[in-house]
């Protein structure tokens, strides 16, 4: 092997490197700096002030929200997901992911507040998986489409989701 062809062995290296390094870069910033609420089937959170629970407001034009926009407890795995409450402030999704950012399935719901709302999966849920509910705000063409739909995000610039796990059954 001459010089030259480890010079080039050695660039191609690097070029690989720097690309896998490029890819995780990208992929892994989408689950940086997520921020969820574990609510269980006993504990719901909400924005307290001065001894008063705070109602779900929403900031027309930047898709923020305040207070609690979707609540889910934990519950067994399975092929669908019972959200306990999602409060959007235009049609949107309420979307679930894995631990691994992937989506696995996402239901559409109208404005408003909305009660046990039933998102089917494309993959079942994993007993002793954590799992996330996120918000989406349709972008008009009513399908779901998560690099087209707007993600709803908490007034502090938190996303707007909840954490649970999936349990064994009975």
């Amino acid at each position: 092997m001459t010089v030259s062809e480890r010079t080039y062995q050695g660039i191609i290296g690097v070029l690989v490197l720097a690309l896998l390094a490029g890819a995780w870069w990208m992929f892994g910033a989408q689950n940086a700096g997520v921020k969820g609420t574990a609510v269980s089937d006993s504990t719901k959170v909400s924005d307290t002030v001065n001894g008063e629970t705070k109602s779900p407001s929403f900031v027309a034009g930047d898709m923020s929200v305040s207070g609690d926009a979707v609540s889910v407890g934990d519950q067994p795995a399975g092929s669908f997901v019972v959200v306990e409450s999602v409060s959007v402030p235009q049609m949107g999704w309420v979307a679930v992911r894995d631990s691994s950012g992937r989506v696995l399935g996402a239901a559409r719901v109208d404005a408003g507040t909305h009660q046990a709302v039933q998102v089917e999966l494309l993959r079942n849920t994993v007993a002793g998986e954590m799992y996330q509910v996120l918000v989406y705000v349709d972008d008009g063409d009513k399908s779901f489409d998560l690099h087209k739909d707007t993600l709803v995000m908490n007034s502090d610039g938190a996303v707007s989701g909840a954490m649970f796990s999936a349990l064994r059954g009975n």
